[in-house]
């Protein structure tokens, strides 16, 4: 099989509506044909984790299969500097003696292999995503036209396993969307491909505490309004949670999109705010406290509110609000966030 005929064979399985375990192992399997390798794998990184679990292999057994999911398998990776690398590394031409490599030396070498090849995958922008690597019984050096065209071709692999091609095509799904980042595992949040980051999802901000609190409480889906800060006009952004979904082994977990808030339902700053703190768990008693306001305002607003969102009682109007994340949520505890970015609940925009 040519070069010319895997390349095009890979760029149809990117293109494929395919999970990405399943176009993984169709790489895999396109690559082999071409490289005939006794074994391979393409993993992906988990920074947090310090883990560079296997996404598709073969001819591995199992107790490889469990050393490469382990936490040693980063150390080697970085002693080879493949996080750095552009290119393909050789066990023949190692930058380090193989006996130095316990990935060689202590589970490869001693399994019968005696040559391998590892490529990282990166980005057309440079991130460092993962590795294909690839190992042969035999001892005859990989020759340098198969390390040209993997180093050719590691592109175009990149592109068909690159968990954040998922991503974007889920965030894809949010209309009119003007900003977006992905939630990690451990709370932290990468750019999301295509779309800007903003300052209402920066790290410690109320509106990415309250989205990770809902991926946090198991919605696989949900969606909530803030408003907008200057130098935007005064208004909102509904802001749309997507889980990743287990389709994706990795440390990425969440979506989290701003977007037009669409239909309001004519709904007040008031009555939306009253509508949050009703989902949250919050009581009249409470919501009256809280805002200073009689309990009878609260409910003039909660009836106004059920009228403005068709429901037939107050509390169908809560669950509709939502449904349809047509609420305001409560500002968080104090001193979990910055002052600045709290929530003025008096019916106004913040001014400054």
């Amino acid at each position: 099989m040519s070069a010319r005929a895997i390349i095009s064979e890979i760029t149809g399985i990117v293109a494929a509506p395919e999970p990405l375990a399943v176009r993984a192992e169709a790489v895999l399997t396109t690559l082999r044909r071409r490289l005939r390798f006794d074994a391979g794998r393409i993993s992906l990184h988990d920074p947090e984790r310090r883990l560079q679990p296997t996404l598709a292999s073969c001819g591995y057994d199992q107790r490889l299969l469990e050393y490469f999911d382990g936490p040693e398998l980063v150390h080697n990776v970085e002693l080879l500097g493949l996080h750095r690398r552009a290119t393909p590394v050789r066990i023949s031409s190692l930058p380090i003696r193989p006996a130095e490599l316990p990935l060689w030396a202590e589970h490869l070498h001693p399994a019968g292999f005696r040559e391998g090849i590892a490529v990282p995958l990166r980005t057309t922008d440079g991130r460092y995503f993962g590795v294909f690597s690839a190992c042969t019984e035999s001892a005859t050096p990989i020759c340098d036209t198969t390390c040209g065209f993997l180093a050719r071709t590691s592109t175009v692999i990149a592109h068909a396993v690159d968990p954040m091609r998922t991503i974007a095509a889920m965030a894809g799904l949010v209309t009119d969307a003007v900003a977006g980042v992905v939630l990690t595992r451990g709370g932290n949040i990468e750019a999301l491909p295509g779309l800007p980051g903003h300052r209402l999802l920066a790290p410690g901000s109320p509106v990415l505490a309250e989205a990770i609190s809902c991926y946090r409480d198991g919605d696989s889906r949900a969606g909530f309004l803030t408003p907008t800060r200057p130098p935007d006009p005064p208004g909102y952004l509904k802001v749309t949670m997507l889980t990743c979904g287990e389709q994706l082994p990795h440390h990425l977990t969440a979506i989290i999109v701003l977007h037009s808030p669409g239909d309001l339902r004519h709904l007040s700053h008031r009555e939306m705010t009253i509508l949050g703190r009703l989902i949250t768990g919050g009581t009249v008693e409470q919501i009256a406290a809280a805002l200073r306001i009689p309990q009878s305002a609260v409910n003039a607003a909660l009836e106004q509110a059920r009228t403005k969102l068709g429901a037939r009682s107050s509390a169908a109007a809560v669950m509709r609000a939502a449904d349809l994340g047509l609420y305001l949520p409560p500002p968080p505890v104090p001193g979990c966030v910055a002052s600045d970015s709290a929530l003025r609940l008096d019916g106004t925009f913040p001014t400054t």
